[in-house]
């Protein structure tokens, strides 16, 4: 019976290993299909709509169509403002940059130093003209002793015997010289600036990373020429990815596989149609209210805001260093005080706002309502996927924990611990 029962599981276990191992090697394969699956759920809703009014290969088609437009709008959007600003940032004499922000840091550091904030160097003197040789730094002293001394067999004493005592401090002086000069390279705060930014942000380095970007383009275009062409066939035949998952468990679980791909795919169309509606509303808001703001790049900003709002928690802060980045970089040549500082602050309050109304209204809505997830729960599940796979984990965090709980709600309903975490499900 033991045997019979060991072989029951090792009937189960094995096809699992190899589907294991070919979804190994065959990583990015896997991965085209998966975001296949994910743009079809998408498109789930467009396809239904257009199925109204024609066969399902033409709303198949006219879908993916909609997609296309839908990139095309974001590569015209994002690729010619990105080009120019490259273009500016190669051009840009960093060193007159520098020189123009070197007033307004004073006058931040002069703050901070007078809110004792900093400590205050200006006092102490970084450098001592040598007004004396180094043998002047040579210190004698005469000291007069009483001495005894031995003639004989008798002792006679000596009055006013002469000690002289010699102190060599030119070596104290060669080290607090070499110590002086450290703290000078180290005060030359803007001079280390500018050799930094410009090595940083020099042409050649640019032309690099734009060099590498186009020879990967390749690479791009064949999984987006990939990614579309399983997308159409998972939009054209709905339910075809349920049956490509039902064919590789075994019989027996075909029926709660199936209920698993359904309940999972419906939380996931309602999660992605949610990150959608908050990626349109964050780039809108943003987007318009920097054009009313005299802001350039409006719409860049905006649309690189609601994309990175994709991330959970910190795509806000890429957002907003992105905006930050783009505005600073389009006014390098404007006075700090009267242009450039105020542009900064108005971009600062326009994500501030859009920040409290995520947080408040969208996130809410869509993490927990879309997902039925407690918000505690998605931070942590989120944090947890950060710490294991950094920014893409974050972004996968919450479909794959969706899809795991949907697995543990079918299969391992037994278990108390699943029943705590699906009983909303």
């Amino acid at each position: 019976m033991q045997i019979n029962i060991n072989n029951k599981y090792f009937l189960y276990i094995l096809p699992l290993a190899i589907v294991g191992l070919i979804f190994y090697y065959l990583s990015d394969i896997v991965a085209y299909v998966v975001l296949a699956w994910a743009l079809s759920m998408i498109g789930a809703p467009i396809v239904r709509f257009f199925k109204r009014f024609m066969g399902k290969n033409a709303a198949a088609l006219l879908t993916l169509g909609v997609f296309m437009i839908f990139f095309m709008i974001l590569m015209w959007i994002f690729i010619p403002p990105l080009i120019n600003q490259a273009r500016n940032l190669a051009n840009t004499d960093y060193t007159s940059v520098i020189n123009s922000l070197e007033e307004p840091v004073k006058d931040w550091k002069n703050w901070l130093i007078e809110k004792r904030l900093l400590p205050d160097n200006t006092q102490m003197p970084l450098k001592e003209e040598k007004a004396e040789k180094e043998d002047h730094y040579i210190f004698s002293h005469k000291i007069l002793l009483d001495s005894l001394s031995r003639q004989g067999d008798s002792v006679v004493s000596n009055q006013n015997v002469a000690l002289l005592i010699k102190i060599d401090a030119s070596d104290l002086l060669k080290n607090k010289e070499e110590a002086i000069d450290g703290e000078e390279k180290n005060e030359d705060f803007f001079e280390n600036l500018k050799s930094n930014m410009s090595d940083f942000l020099s042409p050649k380095l640019i032309q690099s990373v734009f060099s590498s970007i186009v020879s990967a383009f390749g690479n791009i275009l064949v999984a987006f020429m990939s990614v579309f062409f399983i997308c159409f066939f998972f939009l054209r035949e709905q339910g075809l990815f349920d049956n490509i998952i039902a064919g590789i468990v075994p019989l027996d679980f075909e029926g709660q596989t199936r209920e698993a791909v359904s309940i999972t795919s419906e939380l996931l169309i309602r999660y992605f149609i949610g990150i959608l509606l908050q990626t349109t509303i964050i780039t809108v808001f943003v987007s318009v209210f920097l054009t009313i703001l005299g802001v350039k790049n409006a719409l860049l900003i905006g649309f690189f805001a609601g994309f990175m709002n994709i991330i959970p928690y910190l795509g806000p802060i890429f957002g907003a260093s992105f905006g930050l980045l783009i505005t600073i970089s389009s006014n390098l040549n404007e006075p700090f005080y009267s242009v450039l500082f105020p542009i900064i602050i108005k971009v600062m309050i326009v994500f501030a706002i859009i920040q409290l109304i995520d947080n408040i209204i969208l996130q809410p809505n869509i993490f927990s309502k879309s997902v039925k997830a407690h918000p505690l729960e998605i931070f942590i599940v989120v944090l947890i996927a950060g710490k294991l796979g950094g920014i893409l984990g974050m972004v996968l965090a919450i479909p794959v924990y969706t899809v795991l709980r949907v697995v543990g709600k079918v299969f391992l309903k037994e278990f108390k611990v699943i029943q705590n975490l699906t009983k909303n499900m």
